[in-house]
């Protein structure tokens, strides 16, 4: 058995690490398991669990926002230590971690990335994949964390003329006459990585798309979700471009402090979210308890999560009753659980919100 193996064999009975208070992932986003990674190839090294067990406590998203355009994101908190394989496709990865701790291995070079030691490291990272790479994770029970990863397939990037003749990335330096030409995604024909902070507006950007409720069936609502992968896109390339004296990327509208904010206000409301007993606290208290007037407070929130606070309560709480359906709670339970006096109200929003009945939900557990 291989060193790194056999260490995570041996800690699957270690303690499970505090979570940090308030901060998701949290149960009501249900929980993932063994046979939810039906990704081909995908394999589980010395895992403790068989059959379907629960191998994360969160969820994790995959959506296709262009052809060759898709984005995975992540809220999750390992159940388990254990190492895992898979095979990583080839293509250009920009990938934000949120919230947490992100540390695996593409093609045996390590990306460590964390939200909460931006002195220390790095929050995000660009990575040019000419062709497919081993993609290794090493799960430790406990350890969770928030990220979005948007890929872009060589066709994709063919497609937009970012490619050289050969289809193949060039020289590394980004040199001015390199800017004048059409492939202009100037990395080495080999893997390379490279770190990135994202400013407050990329950061909103990823919450945005990270908090999407589901995948959207309709055009318009894609393109929407399109065009902010393609800013963080941007960002993500001009950050290049700063080093070589080019000049910093976009800000975007909020401050760091402003950021902050609205993210200990989504830990509050989730918190609140959690204890159904409990009345939820009007916007205009929400205003004096962060320092904002009822409307900058709703405006910053949708500036960083796309949607209302009473849409974002809607949204979680309807999260919430469909995870109690998964482990057997009645319909009417769930109902209460998401704030509806009516079962059949809560079927209709159900249905809006997943695409499915409540029925339907139930009767898989």
């Amino acid at each position: 058995m291989k060193p790194g193996i056999a260490h995570a064999a041996s800690s699957v009975h270690s303690p499970v690490r505090p979570r940090p208070a308030g901060k998701r992932p949290w149960k009501a986003l249900g929980m993932v398991r063994r046979l939810d990674f039906n990704i081909p190839g995908y394999r589980f090294e010395s895992a403790p669990v068989g059959g379907n067990e629960p191998v994360l406590e969160g969820r994790m998203r995959m959506m296709q926002l262009q052809p060759g355009m898709s984005m995975h994101g992540t809220e999750v908190m390992d159940l388990h230590s254990m190492v895992s394989r898979v095979n990583l496709t080839a293509g250009l990865r920009v990938v934000i971690v949120l919230a947490g701790e992100v540390d695996v291995r593409i093609g045996g070079q390590r990306v460590h990335l964390c939200a909460d030691s931006p002195t220390t490291l790095a929050r995000a990272a660009i990575i040019s994949m000419p062709e497919d790479a081993l993609f290794e994770r090493q799960w430790q029970r406990g350890r969770w964390e928030r990220k979005l990863a948007l890929h872009l397939t060589p066709n994709w990037l063919r497609h937009n003329g970012w490619l050289n003749e050969q289809g193949q990335f060039s020289d590394p330096v980004w040199p001015l006459e390199a800017a004048r030409r059409p492939t202009c995604l100037n990395f080495p024909d080999t893997l390379y990585i490279q770190t990135w902070q994202p400013s407050p507006h990329a950061l909103a950007l990823a919450e945005q798309l990270l908090c999407q409720p589901e995948d959207p069936t309709d055009e318009l609502n894609r393109l929407r979700l399109a065009s902010r992968a393609l800013e963080l896109l941007y960002e993500a390339l001009a950050s290049l471009r700063t080093d070589a004296g080019r000049g910093p990327a976009t800000q975007g509208n909020l401050r760091p402090r402003d950021q902050d904010r609205m993210l200990r206000l989504r830990s509050f409301i989730d918190t609140e979210i959690q204890q159904p007993a409990t009345q939820p606290t009007r916007i205009e208290e929400l205003g004096r308890r962060f320092g904002l007037s009822a409307s900058a407070l709703q405006r910053q929130f949708r500036s960083v999560f796309g949607t209302s606070v009473n849409e974002y309560r809607r949204a979680m709480r309807l999260h919430q009753a469909r995870t109690g359906l998964e482990q057997g709670i009645s319909i009417s339970q769930a109902a209460d659980l998401a704030g509806y006096t009516s079962a059949a109200n809560f079927a209709t929003a159900f249905r809006r919100h997943f695409g499915t009945s409540p029925k339907c939900i139930r009767s898989r557990s």
